[in-house]
């Protein structure tokens, strides 16, 4: 005689979740005391939380904002966003102190997320520079660093590429590959030659095979290159720049509030990846955060050139007061 379909027996749906949520008995142990098969533990259990009598809740830890968080992945179609609290004094909001709490969340998120025979790619700037710095070692397989940008300034300083990709394959035990060629050229055609050139082709061609990328966010205030004394480029192409609607850039690639990439003559002389190349990441992480950055972070999702952003408290909730 064929079995009656089961009604819902709730006392029997209230003993399994007691079971298993209160005593910390596993499945199988429910399974084997109620005798009861193990999938029908599973779908006592689903219904637990279906019919309301298991009500989960995740309850963030002080100073964590999960459901913020949330809000900007859903809003700005990221995989994952994380925001980072300075503590509330006036030295703790310096731009430092935010690049020093920036750094160590995206040195977290690294070391949770990075896979054996990864490529990883890395740009510039002093935020990238100080994530690097609070890294620890970490044991890797067949992991290759590269850099994402020619060398722009002086090749000792910590923010240059060079240093912060080379630092990053040692804590990493990594295979480096460096762009040997200067960032900013002087013409098109001595840009056309180091292309031509095969150790700067044999980079180039890695940009494809990159499935993470860490990058920082800058703003025009900020960028060294646009600074009046900057040697890297002429008067004429910071004007040009300046004066165009570019908010902010990655890795020197300008573009507007919008997130549309601004049409320069600077494009002719930079070497390194475009935004296109960018975009065709699978994680590209972009670590950027105060006041001065709000602009070049925002047409940076806009552009969706970003799919996982570390920021700070302040500027994660001026994006979500952003009407659409």
């Amino acid at each position: 005689m064929a079995r009656p379909s089961e009604l819902i027996n709730t006392r029997l749906i209230s003993k399994v979740s007691l079971l298993y949520y209160n005593l910390d008995l596993t499945q199988q142990q429910i399974a084997k005391r109620l005798n009861l098969s193990r999938p029908k533990v599973s779908r006592l259990l689903k219904q637990a939380r279906e019919l309301g009598i298991v009500k989960i809740t995740v309850e963030a830890a002080e100073g964590k904002f999960l459901d913020e968080e949330t809000d900007l992945e859903n809003k700005f179609g990221l995989k994952e966003a994380i925001i980072v609290d300075p503590e509330f004094t006036d030295a703790a909001t310096s731009p430092e102190a935010i690049k020093f709490h920036l750094g160590k969340a995206a040195t977290r998120y690294l070391q949770r997320t990075i896979s054996d025979n990864d490529v990883i790619g890395m740009t510039w700037g002093t935020t990238l520079s100080t994530m690097i710095e609070m890294m620890v070692p970490i044991p890797t397989k067949g992991v290759h660093a590269v850099q994402l940008l020619g060398g722009v300034g002086p090749p000792e300083a910590k923010e240059h590429s060079i240093d912060i990709t080379r630092r990053l394959a040692q804590l990493l035990n990594a295979r480096l590959t460096l762009l040997q060629a200067p960032g900013i050229v002087n013409s098109p055609e001595t840009k056309k030659v180091l292309l031509a050139d095969k150790r700067v082709s044999e980079a180039l061609n890695l940009f494809t095979k990159i499935n993470t990328a860490y990058v920082g966010i800058g703003a025009l205030s900020t960028n060294p290159v646009l600074q009046k004394e900057s040697p890297e480029i002429s008067s004429q192409i910071q004007n040009e720049i300046i004066n165009s609607k570019a908010v902010g850039d990655i890795s020197l690639n300008f573009f507007d509030i919008n997130g549309n990439p601004v049409k320069t003559h600077f494009k002719d002389l930079f070497i390194g990846i475009s935004l296109e190349e960018l975009k065709q990441v699978e994680n590209v992480v972009g670590i950027a955060g105060g006041p001065e950055k709000f602009e070049a972070i925002l047409g940076a999702l806009n552009g969706k050139f970003i799919n996982v952003l570390v920021t700070d408290k302040k500027t994660a909730f001026k994006l979500l007061d952003i009407k659409n």
